[in-house]
């Protein structure tokens, strides 16, 4: 199953606020305003039904594999059960207990997910402190610990946003106009090949959320320092369990600021003092956070010349993600190691 090429090429489902506001009566039973939330492959929907009460609806991308659909909605239905505190969506049936059902739009059926729309704000909005940190380490480790028993076969993807390979992006390479970011995500795509891959079999491998940036992580709008949701498991996917780790740093390094690391010790400590990572997986988180930002890159522009009337949404992150990976390459791998090492709250295994 893969994401590439028919998600990069097809567009995202045209569906209007009035059909989905329509679809949701008839299909939901629920009757309230839609709003329109941006997505690089569907169709999303804020439906607000009353105050305090809103459902994110989702016109998945035809493109999208079926097994891969049903995956996604496994688990939150996994998550509900095994740790029903944990701050994630949760499904709604329709009105005759389809979890996916499946809608007519404008002569293109579509598959329809709804989901409770978790009050917040996106953790980008706001400013980071080591407690809000804390907090997204925690409930990070939560979460795998949550999905360490899950497996669906919809979880064996080919996805592009998957670090476990960096190979297939090497021909985008000429795609990236600035020379130094091609000479430097150059340089981690030859690492990656030659220390992360080699060590792939000593990783531990489960189901992970796999994309825990600043936009998916919500927070109190009330209390910025408290977490309120994590969305988005579009691109969940069976893998070495450090990815998930690596994927949530790459988006918490401070490229603005004197230490570069501030936010990511909190966040290390926290998740350890839950989930013990082992010596195997300490050795190249450093190498796969910088595979993280240089895969974002990467697809970004990639995404940006494919989709040119999508670009703002799709180049949203790239500022910081140059800046994050600039100065993280301009630092031996060895000093990123051992703070990554320092920060853990108990010795590897």
């Amino acid at each position: 199953m893969s994401e590439a090429p028919s998600l990069l090429t097809t567009e995202v489902p045209r569906v209007s606020r009035s059909q989905a506001e329509n679809i949701a009566a008839q299909v939901y039973g629920l009757e309230g305003k839609a709003e329109v939330l941006g997505g690089e492959r569907d169709s999303n929907f804020c439906l607000t039904t009353g105050p305090g009460h809103a459902y994110m609806l989702r016109f998945v991308n035809p493109a999208e594999v079926p097994a891969e659909v049903a995956f996604q909605t496994a688990i939150l239905s996994h998550l509900a059960i095994r740790d029903s505190q944990l701050p994630v969506p949760r499904l709604q049936e329709s009105r005759h207990g389809e979890l996916t059902p499946q809608v007519m739009v404008d002569g293109q059926m579509l598959t329809l997910r709804a989901v409770s729309y978790l009050p917040g704000i996106a953790q980008y909005q706001v400013s980071r402190s080591a407690v809000l940190m804390r907090e997204i380490g925690d409930t990070l480790a939560r979460l795998d610990i949550a999905l360490s028993d899950f497996n669906h076969p919809g979880a064996q993807r080919d996805l592009l946003w998957d670090i476990s390979d960096m190979s297939r992006l090497e021909g985008w390479l000429t795609q990236l106009t600035d020379p130094e970011q091609r000479r430097t995500i150059t340089r981690v795509l030859e690492t990656h090949r030659q220390k992360v891959v080699p060590a792939s079999q000593r990783l531990r491998r489960q189901v992970i959320h796999n994309d825990l940036n600043a936009h998916n992580v919500l927070v109190n709008s009330a209390d910025p320092q408290r977490l309120a949701g994590i969305i988005d498991f579009g691109d969940a996917l069976h893998a070495p369990l450090i990815n998930e780790l690596a994927t949530a740093l790459a988006y918490q390094l401070d490229s603005d600021g004197d230490d570069l690391f501030l936010y990511c010790r909190p966040m290390i400590a926290a998740y350890t003092a839950r989930l013990q990572l082992t010596g195997a997986e300490l050795d190249v988180l450093p190498e796969l956070v910088a595979s993280r930002l240089a895969l974002s890159l990467l697809i970004a522009q990639h995404r940006a010349v494919l989709y040119p009337q999508n670009r703002d949404y799709i180049l949203r992150n790239q500022v910081h993600a140059w800046g994050s990976l600039s100065r993280l390459m301009a630092l031996p791998f060895s000093q990123t190691d051992l703070i990554f090492r320092q920060s853990c709250a108990f010795e590897q295994k």
